[in-house]
């Protein structure tokens, strides 16, 4: 694992988003794998936050609005779950962004599994490469490269169990002031 940790908070972007996706895609895959196999149709329909945030309606009426809905509802994604915790690290040093962007992939890959969208497909996906064609891959991916993109973000570090102390990174920018007084 210190190996594969190395690639993943590596200095290059293109290496540190090939090693995340990687972890992330695999996550996905296996909870569609098993939640396939083993859960109830629509298990997670209308218990998800992002239905409840999307509804099942369109916004006003309007593809325009819906659209503006579903940017908001993206951007908010975004920033809560994948930028604000960047600026943690675990106690392990990996960005708190990369377990919340894991975690919604694993989420997707439940909803696809059993069909949990609030527009039912007509049954459980088969886990297939048919998922090339559904734009969530993609805002995955996307979410992915936000993560890897902000891990400079840093300023704390969580330590202990579940984060019990959070401590201020050490950084080696230089600040105004060193500059000023040289």
């Amino acid at each position: 694992m210190k190996m594969f940790k190395r690639y993943l908070l590596h200095e290059k972007l293109h290496i540190r988003f090939g090693a995340l996706l990687a972890v992330v895609l695999a996550a996905l895959l296996g909870a569609w794998v098993v939640s396939y196999l083993l859960l109830p149709e629509g298990f997670l329909r209308g218990r998800s936050a992002a239905q409840a945030l999307a509804g099942g309606d369109l916004a006003g009426g309007s593809v325009w609005l819906e659209w503006l809905r579903l940017l908001a509802i993206n951007l908010g994604v975004v920033s809560v779950s994948i930028i604000a915790p960047n600026l943690f690290r675990t106690a392990s040093d990996y960005p708190l962004g990369y377990v919340s962007t894991t975690l919604i992939a694993a989420v997707f890959g439940v909803t696809l599994g059993t069909d949990s969208f609030a527009v039912s497909l007509g049954g459980k996906l088969l886990p297939t490469l048919a998922i090339l064609g559904s734009s969530g891959l993609y805002e995955i991916a996307a979410y992915v490269l936000l993560a890897t993109t902000t891990v400079s973000l840093a300023r704390y570090r969580l330590v202990g169990k579940w984060g019990a102390t959070i401590t201020p990174l050490r950084t080696t920018a230089v600040t105004r002031e060193q500059v000023l007084s040289n």
